[in-house]
């Protein structure tokens, strides 16, 4: 899952398409159990905590698969 906001720059001669996609607790559910079950795989690269967030998501660094955010209180 992805979080993010509407693009800043339009295509100037292409189309942006923003959309908004609401999380319904049984879809994600589902998710969990296939990577459980080894039937869905994922490409985590990185696991960094909230307070490193800045320079994982450095945007001049490229990284292998996904970086996720850990987020505790």
């Amino acid at each position: 899952m992805s979080v993010v906001g509407p693009v800043e720059a339009r295509p100037a001669d292409g189309l942006a398409v923003d959309f908004v996609v609401e999380a319904d607790r049984a879809e994600l559910g589902e998710i969990v159990q296939r990577v459980r079950d080894r039937r869905l795989r994922t490409n985590i690269g990185d696991v960094a905590s909230f307070d490193d967030a800045i320079d994982v998501l450095d945007p001049t660094t490229r990284r292998s698969g996904k970086t996720v955010i850990r987020i505790r209180p």
